[in-house]
């Protein structure tokens, strides 16, 4: 007797296992990552590569390799929170990050911390403190970087050398981690980005000694003791949050500085070819500033803003900059958002932009909806 459609619907997690997503290009277009369980009703998701001029797809990574089913899975306070904002309901890998040319990618099973490689396939752990958190390689793929006990970590991969970039005793202080505002409004998951020679991050420095505490309790477990949350509610005072540009040899720190009086949200950053850059947003979500950051001084100058009278949309995707470096932005044509290169619009009126789902030279891959 076949199953009811609820209960295909839970046994299949809504109809998503099987299915692949989480897709990543290499830069140079060879190779398409991607996530995916071996069936409909298998929840443990494996890591897959793609060779677009074979194309071939192959198992890299069976989670099943990595970690014994009957390993518990530690999952950090900032892992648990990603996962129920991301509605993730598969087990396995979840998520990984890639280098420039997808040749290895990080990623993470029972909190440990495993390089996986993308050529010849499989994985090996990397000794660290744990539970780790969004760990990152390099472009270069000669370094992973990751967030443990609030503080930012790098371990070359090489060596297994590990490094604490940034980190205090403060409980309240993080780096390189999103604030609730930014994850839970903005959809800035991360906080922190490599440089593209691999030789520096820029880090998000939160403050949340000012936010009130609240503490929240599991009616799914009574048992269990009240976890304490910083919660911005309506009215009350913000995380402070600051960005630092980190070099890694020699190692130093410099802060940017932007007008964080009138933008005190850091809504999302990038870091390309020409330097890093933020999009800043006021409280009232009114105004939008991107800034592009000098990676020695750490000022910033003015690329770019939006104001509306209402309200501004952030959308994923966004700073970027072409080739030649003219800003790719966010603005208005009519009533639409339009996609703005160099303050200019260049969709259609009858076009709402979406997403920037990539750039490319000087051409932009986005997500549209049509108005009609």
């Amino acid at each position: 007797m076949a199953d009811s459609f609820p209960r295909q619907k839970a046994r299949t997690r809504n109809f998503t296992l099987g299915a692949p997503r989480s897709f990543q290009f290499s830069e140079d277009g060879r190779r398409l990552v991607f996530l995916r369980s071996p069936g409909g009703a298998d929840p443990d998701t494996g890591l897959w590569v793609y060779d677009v001029e074979a194309r071939q797809e192959r198992l890299v990574v069976d989670p099943r390799e990595l970690i014994s089913r009957a390993t518990p899975e530690t999952l950090s306070p900032e892992e648990q929170a990603r996962r129920e904002r991301a509605r993730e309901t598969a087990g396995g890998i979840v998520a990984y990050a890639i280098d420039r040319f997808a040749r290895q990618a990080a990623l993470v099973q029972a909190g440990r911390l495993f390089i996986a490689d993308l050529e010849s396939g499989g994985a090996r752990e990397l000794a660290v403190p744990t539970p780790v958190f969004d760990p990152r390689p390099d472009p270069t793929g000669r370094r992973v970087a990751f967030v443990h006990d609030r503080g930012l970590y790098v371990v070359d991969v090489r060596d297994g050398s590990v490094t604490r970039l940034a980190g205090e005793d403060d409980p309240a202080v993080s780096w390189g981690l999103a604030e609730f505002v930014a994850a839970e409004e903005m959809e800035r998951i991360r906080g922190y980005w490599w440089s593209p020679d691999g030789e520096a991050i820029l880090a998000s420095r939160v403050d949340e000694s000012a936010v009130e505490e609240l503490w929240i309790a599991a009616p799914v477990d009574p048992a269990a003791p009240a976890r304490s949350l910083r919660y911005p509610r309506a009215g009350t005072a913000n995380a402070r949050v600051e960005a630092h540009l980190v070099r890694l040899e020699p190692h130093q720190s410099t802060r940017v500085v932007w007008d964080e009086a009138a933008f005190p949200y850091l809504a999302s950053a990038h870091w390309d070819q020409h330097g890093p850059m933020l999009v800043v947003q006021s409280r009232d979500q009114r105004s939008v500033r991107t800034l592009a950051v000098d990676p020695q001084t750490g000022r910033s100058t003015a690329l770019a803003e939006q104001t509306d009278p209402d309200w501004i949309d952030l959308i994923p995707g966004l700073p970027r900059r072409l080739e030649d470096g003219r800003p790719v932005t966010l603005g208005a044509a009519g009533d639409a958002s339009a996609l703005l290169i160099d303050g200019q619009p260049v969709t259609a009126e009858d076009l709402e932009v979406k997403q920037v789902v990539g750039v490319d030279g000087q051409r932009v891959l986005l997500r549209a909806a049509s108005r009609h």
